[in-house]
């Protein structure tokens, strides 16, 4: 009987394995942060997500990599679709020195949302800056000139009389909060809204699907295609082709669960006539003839026995009843 459940077992494991989403593409976990779909662990396996949403995962931090910058991921909200993000160079520290100007871009798969507002910090200044609004910051170490920082105005750091000027989003909350400190507000980030940015992708999760983008090699660029469970790659799932794709799927399955089960079953009988006939030929023939030897010898000395004894006890006759 043992033999026979193969088969039910490796049908089993043939549907699960062909109903399955890619390993690669699977949930992950970095820095107690839940990594998943429309995000990617981008070190793992192909672009399982939107392009730009590869999240990599160094020393046990989420990092994600926008307009060639690195931001520390810090929360992501699947319910509402939106990431808060930390620049790199300001996270953790009383005395950010930053580098990059997050700079709106309409084409991006992340756009910053109504809730934050920008902080501007200059730096190399040679004269001070005539602003209420303007903080100075001393003490940092490596600071051998004065650094400012106010509220962005559009003004570039030439105004100032400043060398450079880098502006940061941060969360607008924070910064209306009563003396937060500069490394308090750059630490807690800003917030980005992730949406589908194109008309196939959004077909696609309609459709029940997860979006895929491959990087083609010949010209450097991103191929679409809409992963379903069934394992159909393109178009959107439960389109012709996907049902098509599905079908195929479940005959192959069929065909070599019944192969497997056919071959076992042939197993079973081959193993079967094997032990029962383990014995000789010549052996169950003498056997078969001392039985039946045996039981002829019993039933000759029987019969004969009988007809001794009746001979005995009856009266010979012969001649005398026609005397």
């Amino acid at each position: 009987m043992r033999y026979l459940l193969l088969p039910a077992v490796l049908v089993l494991f043939a549907t699960a394995t062909a109903g399955a989403y890619a390993a690669s593409c699977s949930n992950a976990t970095c820095g107690g942060q839940s990594i998943a779909y429309p995000f990617w662990l981008a070190n793992s396996g192909p672009n399982c997500g939107y392009p730009g949403l590869g999240v990599s995962c160094k020393e046990n931090a989420p990092i994600l990599d926008h307009q060639f910058h690195q931001f520390r991921v810090l929360r992501i909200d699947y319910a509402n679709h939106t990431v808060s993000l930390a620049d790199v160079d300001a996270w953790n520290t009383t005395c950010p020195r930053l580098t990059f100007n997050l700079s709106p871009d309409p084409n991006s798969w992340l756009q910053l949302t109504a809730s934050n507002s920008n902080l501007t910090l200059l730096y190399n200044c040679k004269t001070s800056v005539a602003r209420t609004s303007a903080v100075r910051l001393d003490g940092c170490p490596g600071q051998d000139t004065t650094w400012y920082v106010l509220p962005d105005d559009g003004a570039t750091g030439k105004a100032y009389g400043c060398e450079e000027a880098v502006t940061t989003p941060v969360q607008l909350s924070l910064h209306r909060l009563a003396n937060p400190s500069l490394g308090e507000v750059l630490s807690d980030g800003f917030e980005m809204r992730y949406d589908a940015k194109s008309e196939r992708c959004g077909a696609c999760e309609r459709s029940g699907g997860r979006c895929r983008y491959g990087r083609i090699e010949e010209h450097g660029g991103t191929e679409f295609a809409c992963v379903c469970d069934d394992g159909a790659n393109e178009r959107q799932c439960g389109d012709a082709r996907s049902l098509r794709l599905k079908r195929q799927k479940l005959y192959k399955i069929a065909s070599t669960s019944s192969a497997i089960l056919i071959c076992l079953l042939f197993f079973a009988c081959l193993l079967g006539y094997k032990k029962f006939y383990s014995f000789s030929p010549s052996r169950h023939g003498s056997s078969f003839q001392e039985h039946v030897g045996v039981s002829l010898s019993l039933l000759a000395g029987h019969v004969g026995s009988g007809s001794s004894r009746e001979d005995a006890g009856l009266p010979r006759h012969d001649g005398d009843l026609l005397r």
